[in-house]
């Protein structure tokens, strides 16, 4: 029962067994990072941009306002821009200026922030 081959035999099963294990345990961590990346891209292709404000100004007075606060100064309305970055939005226009949140108030136009997921 002690002798040498049972003691090899013995050594080579445990050997077999801890490489089948450590094997095993690489499989399924791969398995899972694999499956959380992929549920991270279908996250990622969920989500869509969004829609943060809207202003629209005409015959010197604001039509529709939303999710904003916009101040007269100077023949222009200021809007605020603290509270979106100029990276994370997309700002859609059909006002003739250089800055988003500065609107003549003679102009006739509208402004709708987009707030983009990435």
């Amino acid at each position: 029962m002690c002798d040498i081959s049972t003691r090899q035999w013995c050594c080579r099963i445990g050997l077999v067994l801890v490489v089948s294990t450590v094997l095993m345990t690489m499989m399924f961590q791969i398995w899972s990072y694999y499956f959380s990346l992929v549920r991270d891209m279908d996250d990622l292709t969920v989500l869509g941009p969004k829609i943060g404000a809207i202003v629209s100004v005409c015959n010197n007075s604001i039509v529709k306002k939303w999710n904003l606060n916009c101040n007269v100064v100077d023949n222009h309305y200021i809007c605020e821009n603290d509270t979106y970055s100029d990276s994370l939005i997309f700002v859609d226009s059909n006002c003739n200026q250089l800055n988003w949140y500065e609107i003549p108030i003679t102009a006739c136009c509208r402004t709708i922030i987009w707030i983009l997921p990435w």
